[in-house]
């Protein structure tokens, strides 16, 4: 007689690998209809962050260019960009480098590629708890609708390529990540080294990913029988390159970028929580019908609950006084500031709703805590704060590094089909937003360099 631990799992299993056919013909035309679009947008250079063609023109192309004329050591001492210099020694070797159109295009062709690779990551973590390659290749082409990965893609910054490290780290880690009851056997050195290379890659093509190496380093601690000294050794020398980049910049980022603002500020806390808030609403959602005890502390209950709401009200009154940027902040703040009276607490609503799905998610577990940590503390410090530091990163994040129980709650078709749903309507508003500022006369930063 099978326990009702092993019953639930064979339901859940059951649950998730059958499929009709209306489910696959519906998941195939959603899938053709992703990729479609991501080929469209290609074709009409599509800008639907406002910023990708801005950021090409003034800061990513003239750094490509240094590091594809001028030997490495020489570029890496300054230049325009904020970012570290990974992304662009890369881009300085690719073929027909010195052609805008060419690069534009390899670029496009190398992110729709981590489209796959983000769903073979997804499937190689969830097969065991019965998700089938359909619904892993489902849940992974949100990416392909999401305004800042197409952006990047599209105009060939930045943003795509940390993406591929994260898939790359989840698949290095996918064998014992969810081993949390046992400890596996010790890695092999030659897996370690792989592991934190391929994560510190994420990190050096932008400085934002520094929780994958952390979450990489932090499961081969507590999921395997690793040698402590070890692991933190492999990591600190593949760290040891930003520490010599430091070291010429004087500072976290290159001479050209001192005047720019980083600093800690509250206002970014808000900032953020109003991001997290938005972006994480298809998982809450989704997620709504499943045990609460999946996703918060065991502890947490009713009382819990009426706290919270409770707590809301007085979150708006102490911070109703908030001066809001005019620039960044993401959609929840672009809405507030056109919502006169009503527009503060609207945002701080929705801050507080992400600041405290941040909370319980990484009082949860301490897995779940250091990659809230390393996600959310880096940001702080980034004036202005925008939309492309959270979506569509927050979700692949979560899907890939969160402790088991709340990644394989959270992984759910609910979930997939909300967030999907939810990628198109925001896709939807951003073209749109853009568009009709065209129509209206805007000239979009550089619009005659062609």
């Amino acid at each position: 007689m099978t326990s009702k631990a092993d019953h639930n799992r064979t339901a859940y299993r059951r649950d998730t690998t059958s499929l009709t056919k209306r489910e696959i013909t519906t998941l195939s035309l959603l899938l053709f209809g992703a990729v479609a679009s991501f080929f469209a947008g290609w074709l009409l250079s599509e800008n639907s962050t406002g910023w990708a063609r801005f950021d090409f023109y003034t800061y990513h192309w003239p750094t490509i260019e240094s590091f594809s004329t001028n030997a490495w050591s020489a570029a890496v001492r300054d230049y325009g960009s904020a970012t570290d210099p990974l992304f662009y020694m890369i881009s300085s070797i690719i073929p027909f480098h010195d052609d805008q159109n060419i690069y534009r295009t390899a670029s496009s062709a190398a992110a729709f590629a981590v489209w796959p690779l983000l769903a073979w990551a997804y499937y190689c973590r969830y097969q065991k708890f019965g998700i089938g390659l359909l619904w892993a290749l489902f849940g992974a082409s949100t990416i392909l609708i999401s305004p800042n990965f197409r952006s990047a893609a599209f105009w060939g910054i930045t943003d795509w390529l940390p993406f591929v490290f994260c898939a790359c780290t989840s698949l290095l880690l996918s064998g014992f990540q969810d081993s949390e009851s046992d400890k596996t056997d010790a890695i092999s050195p030659l897996t370690l080294i792989a592991l934190a290379l391929v994560s510190a890659c994420a990190f050096y093509a932008r400085q934002f990913y520094a929780f994958v190496p952390a979450c990489a380093a932090w499961v081969v601690l507590t999921r395997t029988k690793t040698s402590l000294f070890l692991v933190l050794g492999v990591f600190f020398v593949t760290a040891l390159p930003e520490v010599f980049l430091v070291y010429i910049w004087k500072g976290p980022y290159p001479p050209s970028n001192r005047g720019a603002s980083f600093q800690f500020s509250l206002i970014n806390v808000w900032e953020m929580g109003a991001m997290i808030g938005l972006f994480s609403l298809p998982v809450i959602v989704g997620c709504i019908r499943r045990p609460l005890g999946n996703l918060a502390p065991k502890w947490w209950g009713a009382r819990s609950t009426i706290v919270a709401v409770a707590g809301l009200p007085l979150f708006i009154l102490a911070l109703r006084a908030a001066e809001w940027p005019s620039g960044g902040g993401g959609i929840v703040l672009k809405a507030g500031l056109r919502m006169g009276a009503l527009g503060s607490p609207f945002i701080l609503t929705v801050s507080y709703l992400g600041l405290a799905s941040t909370l319980l998610f990484s009082i949860r577990s301490a897995t779940n805590a250091v990659l809230a940590s390393t996600f959310f503390i880096p940001l702080l410090v980034v004036i202005p704060m925008d939309q492309k530091y959270v979506e569509p990163v927050l979700i692949v994040a979560l899907f890939l590094f969160a402790d088991t129980q709340t990644s394989r709650t959270a992984f759910n078709k609910r979930v997939l089909i909300l967030n999907f749903a939810f990628s198109v309507v925001f896709l939807g508003i951003a073209i749109g937003y853009y568009g009709l500022k065209l129509w209206k006369g805007y000239v979009p930063p550089l619009a005659g360099v062609n």
